[in-house]
């Protein structure tokens, strides 16, 4: 915007000048002042909306501390075999299921417009083509970062979100 009413003013200016030079002049103008807002500004990496609930999957724990603080509780779910041991960190609106030293696996009361208790066709609706529909739960490959993302809806049995998960499927 400013280049152009530079340009304008230069216009009047540059009456005499050649219209190869005053065009030149513009585009310098036009480059130097308005075309630096083309570009992007800063860029950190992987770009996060603000209040995404897989935010928190890959993070090691002083990370999980420092953003999240200290959880309301801690406690601790036995898998099949041994290396299916989790521990999980409870907050006000998600729990963190840590292994080693990451957390690989998030459950939170809300995601992408699904709520606890919402009907399984509305969630269908929701997420659109490339939902899996298995006996109780849906699946759904998450746009990924560094890595394979799930978003898995467990059902009761009478068809309403029971459970939200957001995972790595390479796990």
């Amino acid at each position: 915007m400013i280049a152009i009413l530079l340009c304008g003013k230069l216009r009047c200016k540059l009456r005499f000048i050649q219209p190869r030079a005053r065009f030149f002049t513009c585009l310098v103008a036009f480059l130097f002042l308005g075309g630096v807002s083309l570009f992007p500004q800063s860029f950190s990496g992987e770009q996060e909306l603000p209040g995404d609930p897989a935010q928190p999957i890959g993070l090691t724990l002083s990370l999980v501390y420092a953003r999240y603080g200290v959880p309301e509780s801690v406690y601790t779910i036995r898998g099949a075999e041994e290396w299916q041991d989790d521990v999980v960190f409870v907050y006000n609106d998600r729990d963190m299921y840590v292994f080693k030293d990451r957390v690989w696996q998030v459950s939170v009361r809300t995601a992408y417009g699904i709520t606890l208790g919402d009907p399984g066709g509305v969630v269908s609706l929701i997420l659109g083509d490339g939902v899996q529909s298995f006996s109780g739960y849906l699946l759904y490959a998450l746009p990924s970062r560094s890595w394979p993302l799930q978003l898995r809806v467990n059902l009761d049995n009478a068809g309403r979100v029971e459970s939200i998960f957001i995972y790595r499927s390479d796990f």
